[in-house]
């Protein structure tokens, strides 16, 4: 691995997204520069007239000037475009540097001193709207979690510099070189921001999302919008900003106290500055996001005003021993620098992710009014609570302790809030537009009891009459496609007095079509014994009647006495996706890859399935759609609600199956995950053999032992599947029982001997083997447009309902106005479709005609000619329904595919003629 791959493993930076970060951590470091080499000319003229006085005095003109900015933003913000408005406030920085450097020029007033101050918070205030206004199109709420804190660390050795440059000013000429470089600065960061526009969409695009169940009060509206979350983040932004005001003004107004010549002053006050730059910025590089991950977003956010008040509380324990002048400095040093470290490591990177899940234009909206209102109102209030204290020098001493304090306390009631407003944003982010009160109730009272009926009739069945020969009859015409129907409503109406016998079926049944069917009508009559006996199907090796067990389980309210059972599954599939993610890494074979990638993503959904029954249904089930969207948006907000809401174990394996890593870094983590109960090494291959269909699709089984070389002892492994109802496996079997033959023709002989085959099998199997192999089969499906984005595990379930036909040329197909049943997919020849005497269309090998077919039967539209001798598979729809039913992929890559069409054809429509 090369130095710069393993920094940016080292920092989160994940491939392709090195230029981004690179790009706006440039952005970040040129405006840093700029803005903290303003800052550096405020000081030195303020810090020279009477700090105590004018410092509360700028920071209320600063104030005022700022809420005006953000007001003026905040206008341009909603008619004009992002891209555009982001470049319209580097001009104006710009700009706004320029009459900064005539006031250093014309004058050395504290007028001037503290219309320099205003500046330079006027000009943070842009480029922090602007920079992180950007930053929040382009990443989304997972990636800010990684990289917010690496992107804006580019200011920090910015600002280091320019402490350096503080400690070098000896004279009032030199500003007019700062406030020349920061002009230099901005241009070079107007630059970096037209690159990134090149490169990335910067665009807040309103997303359509369902009305919030709970919002602000209307009164408040107005100011914070529909969130609870924008109204408690602002209102903690004010403690916050007030405090960091408070803690600034002590600092600085000390150190004129004990240091009385500028000189000194300045040398001071620009170490202390580079140690608190150079700590944030390591902080953020190494700390931030590891420390975010480890321990989640409500312990990072409260981690600042936690810290802070208890450092406040101690300022008590120094009055009280009173403490000297030079160890009251030490204290104050501290804690300004405690303070920025936090603030600009910790806080403000979380800060700006809690915006995330937000809609875009709603995220524009409540950063600016964080920014540009609250955080200048909290420096305002501070500022006049600062001045009137001083004119009382018998509370100076204590009371802006107290109510700096005061703020902090309400600073971490707010913020606790902040966290569980962010959950319900995350979850509003995922939850449908339209929702039926069905499922609001089952969010609602997901933690009720779990014998509750699904309605009266399974609350009286204990008393219908009802014998035993009956139930049986009923299962039986579970198998019968014309009686299932009735079948399983009977069996449902008979409830309580049927569930013996269905218990039974689930508990004893090797029919795996009927276990199913019965799973199913267990999951119809909610009462306790069909949960149990759930439960227990759950519990089975078998994963495919695991699948069938929970999907019938989520009819039942979750049972919290059952978590035991629930979690000692999940740890059973992350083992499982840890022994698939070994083979995966061993292996160079696509095919054997790409199977295994697919029995991953069942791994992934049975985890999803329990945690259902662990948490609230509807937010997980949210989540699990929310995973497998297209928009990365609504993935990364998924993951997020996942994430600070089930363990941390089961999320990061989760996230590992989820996210585009490479196989051998998934193993590396599944290890450290389970290192408590480490997997045994069996070879990839074996372990999908002797397993089988219990736990892997057919079509992987038989990839397996299509690459499997059977020893003599592991012969006998081999019989099952030559048994196997799924043409894929059974094909693959008997291969690999001839390859047995020619390399331990003893062991093939024992299979004999001991008459766990016979000859006649073989020599059946060779008789009925078709022209076109079952495999081939696949290849056939997967090759057509219809089923190209099929997985080859799910076709497989196909091929034993493709029937071979043969159409000499010339010969009809079908004619128009016949009624439709049937799906044809070409395999050999021509075949002309015609209204009439008009040819419309010609097929070709790998076409396929007549789909619309499998899903309702209406008269053909059009008819179908052989053009040539014709080869073709034919799926009938009775038999394709059945797949449907076992299968829901089949289904929806069917309807994707025939709404690209209708799509397509609607496009045709609407061009000019």
């Amino acid at each position: 691995m090369i130095l710069l791959e393993r920094w940016h493993q080292l920092l989160g930076i994940r491939p392709g997204e090195g230029r981004t970060v690179g790009l706006f951590f440039l952005h970040n470091f040129l405006l840093g520069i700029g803005t903290v080499l303003v800052y550096v000319a405020a000081n030195v003229i303020l810090l020279e007239n009477q700090p105590e006085r004018n410092l509360p005095l700028a920071y209320g003109v600063a104030a005022l000037a700022m809420i005006a900015a953000g007001k003026i933003y905040a206008h341009y913000e909603h008619h004009l475009p992002l891209q555009h408005l982001a470049v319209r406030v580097l001009l104006a920085v710009v700009a706004l540097t320029g009459v900064l450097g005539v006031l250093i020029v014309m004058g050395h007033s504290v007028a001037a001193a503290v219309a320099i101050m205003a500046g330079y918070r006027v000009i943070y205030l842009l480029t922090n709207l602007e920079f992180w206004g950007v930053s929040a199109m382009v990443f989304d709420v997972r990636q800010g979690k990684r990289l917010f804190s690496v992107i804006s660390s580019g200011d920090m050795p910015a600002k280091a510099l320019g402490a350096v440059l503080a400690i070098l000013i000896h004279h009032h000429t030199d500003l007019l070189w700062l406030l020349l470089t920061a002009f230099g600065a901005y241009l070079a960061a107007l630059f970096t921001l037209q690159i990134t526009r090149r490169s990335h969409l910067v665009e807040a695009r309103p997303t359509a999302r369902a009305a919030r169940q709970q919002s602000v009060a209307p009164m408040l509206q107005r100011w914070f919008g529909d969130s609870r979350l924008v109204l408690s983040i602002s209102l903690s932004m004010l403690a916050i900003a007030a405090v960091t005001t408070g803690v600034e003004y002590s600092f600085f107004v000390n150190v004129k106290h004990k240091f009385h010549d500028q000189t000194s002053v300045m040398k001071y006050v620009g170490n202390v500055l580079v140690i608190t730059y150079l700590s944030a910025t390591l902080f953020k590089l190494l700390v931030s996001r590891v420390a975010l991950d480890q321990v989640g977003v409500r312990w990072m956010l409260i981690a600042l005003p936690a810290t802070v008040l208890a450092g406040l509380l101690l300022f008590g324990g120094l009055r009280v021993g009173n403490a000297g002048e030079g160890m009251l400095l030490l204290y104050f040093c501290g804690l300004y620098l405690m303070m920025e470290v936090l603030r600009r490591a910790i806080f403000d990177p979380v800060f700006l992710v809690l915006f995330q899940p937000l809609s875009p234009p709603e995220r524009l909206q409540a950063h600016t009014l964080a920014k540009g209102l609250y955080e200048p109102l909290g420096m305002g209030l501070a500022g006049v609570l600062l001045f009137a204290l001083h004119q009382v020098p018998v509370l100076n001493e204590w009371a802006p302790f107290a109510w700096m304090s005061l703020f902090m306390i309400g600073a971490l009631y707010f913020l606790h809030r902040s966290y569980g407003h962010y959950l319900d944003e995350l979850q509003h982010a995922l939850s449908r537009r339209f929702a039926d009160a069905t499922e609001t109730a089952t969010v609602q009272s997901w933690t009720g009891p779990v014998t509750r009926a699904v309605n009266g009739s399974a609350q009286h069945t204990a008393g219908v009459s009802s014998n035993t020969e009956e139930i049986s009859q009923l299962l039986n015409s579970l198998s019968d496609k014309a009686q299932r129907q009735a079948a399983t409503e009977r069996l449902v109406e008979l409830g309580a007095a049927a569930l013996p016998q269905l218990t039974a079926v689930l508990a004893t049944g090797t029919d795996e079509a009927l276990v199913r069917r019965a799973a199913q009508i267990c999951g119809r009559i909610r009462l306790e014994v069909s949960r149990v006996a759930l439960l227990q199907l759950a519990q089975q090796p078998n994963l495919l009647r695991r699948e069938v067990a929970l999907r019938a389980l989520r009819n039942f309210a979750p049972n919290l006495a059952d978590s035991v059972v629930y979690q000692a599954l999940i740890q059973e599939e992350l083992h499982l996706a840890h022994h698939l993610l070994r083979g995966q890494a061993s292996t160079s074979d696509a095919t054997l890859s790409h199977s295994l990638d697919y029995e991953l993503t069942k791994v992934q959904q049975r985890i999803f399935a329990v945690l259902v029954q662990l948490y609230p249904p509807q937010i997980i089930s949210d989540a699990q759609r929310g995973v497998a969207h297209a928009a990365r948006e609504r993935q990364a907000n998924a993951l997020e609600i996942l994430d600070n809401l089930i363990p941390r174990h089961v999320y990061q394996g989760l996230q590992a199956l989820l996210d585009p890593d490479t196989p051998a870094h998934k193993v590396r983590l599944f290890e450290r995950l389970l290192s408590d109960r480490p997997s045994p090494p069996v070879p990839i291959l074996e372990s999908i053999v002797k397993r089988g269909e219990t736990a892997f699709s057919d079509w992987t089984v038989s990839v397996a032992l299509s690459r499997w070389h059977p020893s003599a002892a592991c012969a006998l492994a081999l019989v099952p599947h030559l048994h196997s109802t799924s043409p894929v496996v059974r094909e693959s079997a008997f291969k690999a029982l001839q390859e047995l033959s020619g390399t331990q023709p003893s062991a093939y002989q024992q299979l004999f001997d001991n008459q766990l085959i016979t000859q006649e099998q073989v020599m059946n199997h060779a008789a009925t083997t078709s022209r076109i192999s079952a495999a081939e089969r696949v290849a056939v499906l997967k090759s057509t447009a219809l089923f190209a984005e099929t997985p080859e595990n799910v076709l497989s379930s196909i091929v034993p309902i493709m029937k071979e036909v043969t159409f000499q040329a010339g010969q009809q197909i079908f004619a128009k106005g016949d009624l439709g049943t049937s799906l044809f997919i070409l395999h050999d020849g021509q075949v002309d479709i015609f209204t009439g005497t008009q040819r419309l269309a010609t097929f070709h090998k790998g076409d396929f005609f007549g789909e619309l077919a499998l899903l309702d039967a209406e008269p053909r539209s059009a008819s179908a000619v052989a053009k040539s001798n014709v080869m073709a598979f034919r799926l009938d729809q009775e038999d394709f329904y059945d797949v449907m039913e076992e299968r829901g992929e089949v289904l929806r890559n069917i309807l994707r595919v025939l709404c690209q069409r209708l799509r397509r054809q609607n496009d045709k429509m609407q061009l000019p003629q």
